[in-house]
């Protein structure tokens, strides 16, 4: 039988075989930084939500929702109020704070007070008319980015 393998032949040189193991560790070191970099969180401005305190006004006509902590650079036209029922029904479709004005009231039976102007800071209130939502109907507060409160009115 005849031998294959023949001494004479060279495998591979050593250049070639160089440059195939570096391009082998660079495509190895890529798909590890894919693997690895979908792992790691991205850093951002933190959560979105927002610090609402609810009570009653004085004469216990009005829900008041006081604003104790919110996501920097919020608007009031990007915020939006829901209500709902208990039952789950809207009652209030969205409707952004800005047009929550007191002229407003007779339609929508809440009313944005705020103190930054344009701008949503802590310290701004939505008075919210106990008679037409009462108690066990549930508020929500959201912008186009997702939810930043909700919770039910008591």
């Amino acid at each position: 039988m005849k031998s294959i393998i023949r001494k004479d032949e060279a495998a591979v040189s050593p250049v070639i075989a160089t440059i195939l193991m570096v391009a082998i560790t660079v495509v190895l070191a890529a798909v590890l930084y894919v693997m690895v970099s979908g792992l790691l969180t991205p850093t951002g401005q933190g959560p979105r939500v927002m610090g609402v305190n609810i009570g009653r006004s004085g004469d216990g006509t009005n829900w008041t929702l006081l604003l104790t902590s919110t996501p920097s650079g919020l608007t009031t036209s990007a915020v939006k109020l829901t209500i709902t029922t208990s039952g789950g029904l809207t009652s209030l479709s969205p409707t952004a704070f800005s047009a929550l004005t007191s002229g407003a009231w007779n339609t929508n039976h809440a009313q944005f007070v705020g103190t930054g102007g344009t701008t949503i800071v802590v310290g701004d209130r939505v008075l919210i008319s106990t008679t037409t939502y009462p108690s066990g109907y549930a508020v929500q507060i959201a912008d186009s980015q997702g939810i930043l409160y909700a919770h039910a009115l008591s």
